[in-house]
């Protein structure tokens, strides 16, 4: 079944005053600020509305913050002005493909790890240069969430946390005592 393109689309969060709630006292919002920047945030880019909203409804219940993008246009604008902690993009696209948006998020965030995925078997050589990680949409979930987590190890830390010092026994050499 052909895809057919659609209005831009973004996830965000509505504002309490703009859904008729009451606005939270200042300790809530630190609360929530706090939740926000202990779970890692990913951001969904894919043209497929079903399975956009699929994948970031499951990543949610599974603790992550989701941004969702049907568009790379839309992507690479999501991953210009919020911090993201990993990237997973489809390939095939209308405008701009997959492997585009993540060489523009590289460009504004280079060590912002993306992840193509896609059911496509014609993505091109150059998109190894530019991609962290593939997965097959037609493989286990438990793949796809597998290599999430691996990205987010591998990620640099946005933490005070200076970095570990070396030790003469990193580096292969005897210390005396």
């Amino acid at each position: 079944m052909p895809r057919t393109a659609k209005a831009n689309r973004v996830s965000a969060v509505v504002s309490p005053i703009a859904s008729g709630r009451e606005p939270a006292s200042p300790s809530k919002r630190r609360q929530s600020s706090l939740r926000h920047r202990t779970r890692p945030t990913l951001l969904w880019i894919d043209d497929f509305e079903p399975g956009l909203a699929l994948y970031s409804k499951m990543f949610e219940n599974l603790g992550f913050r989701v941004l969702s993008a049907n568009s790379g246009e839309v992507g690479v604008q999501l991953a210009k002005f919020n911090p993201v902690d990993v990237v997973v993009t489809d390939y095939e696209m209308p405008g701009i493909d997959g492997v585009a948006a993540a060489a523009s998020i590289k460009s504004l965030r280079p060590h912002t790890p993306v992840l193509l995925f896609s059911g496509s078997t014609l993505v091109p050589a150059h998109a190894h240069r530019v991609v962290d990680a593939f997965c097959d949409k037609a493989g286990p979930r438990s793949e796809l969430l597998a290599t999430i987590h691996s990205l987010l190890q591998r990620k640099p830390s946005r933490g005070l946390q200076p970095p570990a010092v070396a030790q003469a026994s990193d580096l292969g050499q005897r210390t005396v005592a």
